[in-house]
């Protein structure tokens, strides 16, 4: 018997992200005294949608970070001077004034950078307090942060990565295969009985119900699991 798609995704390594290609870890180090950082090397990383830049700091430390657009080998950054606000400085929320584009975003202080990663993206400080920071994310939803949480000044680069069309459907397979991704997907119901539970003829599936049990085994739990109410409001 086939195992069913939403089984598949939770056995089979094909839906795994291929974290053993990532370069390295990228975080923002852990120091809290100011210092100067220089780019060392940008690399490309096939596991990330924007290169990386490897950063030596004058304590010594080496970390990767996402690149920044105008990022380049010799580049000097700043690290907690609150003098220097310039494109790629790493600074504490608190001393970064509203209206600037930042990246790598800490959700917590001490973390390493958890959100606004992704190639050609950006984040908004909206308003400064002494309790909290509102950032403006990409997605357009508004979050409230510790004025010690740290953020990279800037945006980050390979921001026209989506602008190529793929002309072909050839090119997106490729492209999501590599990210661990199922496409094409078919619907459910236009397979045969044994590949899911919403297979078989059309005519004699289009009115079977949807709903699945909680406790249903995960080659059954498909469609609305346990849902409280069915079919259309009026």
């Amino acid at each position: 018997m086939k195992i069913p798609r939403s089984r598949r995704r939770g056995k089979s390594k094909v839906f795994r992200a291929n974290a053993f290609r990532a370069v390295g870890i990228s975080r923002l180090i852990r120091s809290d005294s100011g210092m100067n950082g220089r780019v060392t090397k940008l690399i490309h990383d096939v596991y990330r949608t924007s290169p990386l830049m490897e950063v030596k700091f004058e304590d010594g430390q080496t970390t990767f970070l996402p690149a920044f657009s105008g990022a380049y080998v010799g580049k000097n950054i700043s690290y907690l001077k609150p003098e220097m606000l310039t494109t790629g400085s790493i600074q504490k929320l608190g001393n970064i004034p509203p209206g600037t584009d930042i990246y790598d975003v800490e959700l917590k202080p001490g973390d390493g950078g958890k959100i606004v990663r992704a190639g050609g993206t950006s984040a908004k400080v909206m308003e400064v307090s002494q309790d909290n920071i509102a950032v403006s994310l990409p997605s357009g939803s508004m979050v409230r942060l510790n004025p010690e949480c740290r953020a990279i000044i800037g945006r980050i680069a390979n921001a026209g990565r989506k602008e190529k069309p793929f002309y072909k459907a050839g090119n997106k397979y490729h492209l999501i295969y590599a990210r661990a991704r199922y496409w094409p997907m078919t619907a459910a119901v236009a397979m045969n009985a044994y590949e899911h539970k919403f297979g078989g003829k059309r005519r004699s599936t289009q009115h079977k119900s949807k709903s699945a049990s909680r406790r249903a085994p995960p080659g059954a739990k498909v469609g609305s699991i346990a849902p409280k109410r069915t079919g259309m409001k009026r």
